[in-house]
């Protein structure tokens, strides 16, 4: 499993993450995982739309074939 460390964060981000894990009753690290997988699964959902208003496949539509 890969590790990721984020240095540098301001105090004022480490303290509202450290507030928003406390109201969820998760770890700071359980906190972190989660806002990133939301804005992780948001990028592919709008990548998914996108991708639909210009025609272009999406990940479960098979890709054009040159004819």
């Amino acid at each position: 499993m890969e590790a990721l460390t984020i240095p540098d964060l301001e105090p004022r981000i480490m303290e509202g993450l450290r507030i928003l894990a406390e109201s969820h009753g998760r770890t700071l690290e359980a906190e972190a995982r989660a806002i990133l997988c939301r804005a992780a699964r948001g990028l592919t959902e709008a990548d998914e739309f996108l991708a639909s208003m210009v025609g272009e496949p999406g990940p479960d539509k098979p890709k054009h074939s040159a004819t």
